[in-house]
């Protein structure tokens, strides 16, 4: 049976026509059985074939062959790559593919031929075959390609879905950092006038003055007062409770100076927007530069809680804080934990670093402490003793004032039932 080519696969893996192929001796189905013998003469391929006569052939070019068959000239090739080719033949040109059935010619589909099992079929039969195998394949890739655009589709559709919500989500961050930084553009382009009405220069201010200045822009501008009058209440309360209010590193006669030359600015300003609080506050940042990282980080904290000493921070003086911080390119963490219980005892414990802006402070875990805090009246930095209470979240916390219940403090982004807990457990009161 090893004749008829049973059990033997083509390059495609098919089953190989059933036929047998000798040296001389030709058995098919549809060929019948035949004599053929070849040679090669003055380089010239002669065969001769019980059943179609003699034939000489040559190669005349690449795929291309040219013959005499029985007397008759036949020139016949094939060209192309891949399963579509060319063909040309006694018949004309024509163009076939090669699929999994066999050959179908586009041309003359009579040309096609099918292979089932082995048995090899032409002429309409294998037409008609191909053809309805071509609309099955065709159907089938189109469902294919339909499956994989819709798939396709689902996964864009997914991904601007998830966008979507991170967008929704993110949204009151980017917009408070938009507004942020149009902001801060806009005070930038008052800063060159408003520092050219200092005088004596702004660079011969000594830290003293500086944190003098601030403070007073701070509780005294930022509060609707002038200079003068913020100056007049730091005194008297300095005086009245020294006990329970914020260091005052100044004495009442520096204090009343600064003010004086603060309004000065003030009145001769044309026109007044580029010496507003928001302005005044970021050339000081910014002139805070040229202190060390110790006294601007000293200034901007002893500014703060004087502000809580005198009532409570007003919406603007959230605002220049964080002015302050952005312009002095101030980036907020807890001090290390081997110095932090010594730092609580003395209102500090926060460390400054000018790597990056206030807009990304660093809020690492807190190590909880025995000593009870009261909620409305503590400092910015006694706050941050409690555990999970960082920088901002102390100012949260300040925002908030009066606080009438605990639980008020979930209301506060990142702090849960769980966090809520934790700190009770350090010790808060009311």
């Amino acid at each position: 049976m090893n004749f008829l080519n049973f059990g033997k696969k083509n390059r495609y893996g098919k089953q190989r026509r059933i036929e047998h192929r000798g040296k001389n001796l030709r058995i098919s189905r549809t060929g019948g059985a035949a004599l053929r013998t070849q040679a090669k003469v003055a380089g010239l391929n002669v065969t001769a074939n019980t059943r179609h006569g003699l034939r000489i052939s040559s190669r005349v070019a690449k795929n291309t062959q040219i013959a005499l068959q029985n007397g008759r000239p036949v020139l016949r090739g094939r060209y192309g790559r891949g399963a579509t080719r060319m063909n040309l033949s006694k018949s004309g040109v024509s163009v076939s593919t090669r699929n999994a059935l066999g050959t179908f010619n586009w041309v003359k589909p009579n040309r096609s031929s099918v292979k089932i099992a082995g048995i090899q079929l032409r002429g309409k039969k294998a037409a008609n075959i191909q053809l309805v195998y071509l609309l099955l394949a065709g159907a089938a890739m189109v469902l294919l390609v339909g499956w994989q655009v819709l798939s396709f589709l689902l996964r864009i559709l997914g991904r601007l879905f998830s966008t979507a919500l991170h967008l929704i989500a993110s949204t009151p961050y980017l917009l408070d950092s938009a507004r942020q930084r149009l902001r801060n553009t806009r005070i930038k382009t008052r800063l060159k006038h408003s520092k050219q009405l200092f005088e004596p220069p702004l660079n011969n201010w000594t830290a003293s003055d500086l944190q003098n200045a601030l403070l007073l822009v701070f509780n005294g501008w930022g509060r609707g007062l002038t200079a003068q009058q913020a100056a007049e209440k730091i005194i008297q309360r300095h005086q009245q409770h020294k006990a329970t209010t914020p260091t005052l590193q100044t004495n009442s006669h520096e204090l009343n100076n600064i003010a004086q030359r603060l309004e000065h600015i003030r009145n001769q300003a044309t026109p007044p927007s580029i010496t507003s609080p928001e302005v005044i506050t970021a050339l000081l940042a910014q002139q805070h530069q040229t202190l060390t990282q110790e006294q601007t980080v000293d200034s901007f904290l002893n500014a703060d809680d004087w502000a809580v000493a005198l009532g409570g921070r007003t919406v603007l003086q959230e605002q220049l804080l964080q002015i302050f911080a952005d312009f002095a390119q101030l980036r907020f963490e807890v001090a290390e934990a081997e110095q932090r219980e010594t730092n609580l005892n003395t209102e500090q414990g926060v460390s400054a670093a000018l790597q990056q802006p206030f807009s990304q402070p660093v809020q690492p875990h807190q190590k909880p402490t025995q000593a009870v805090v009261n909620l409305n009246t503590a400092s910015h930095a006694q706050l941050q003793t409690l555990p999970h209470i960082g920088f901002e979240r102390a100012l949260d916390i300040m925002a908030m004032r009066p606080i009438t219940d605990v639980a008020q403090l979930t209301d506060i982004h990142g702090i849960g039932p769980a966090r809520l807990a934790d700190i009770q457990r350090a010790g808060v009161e009311l």
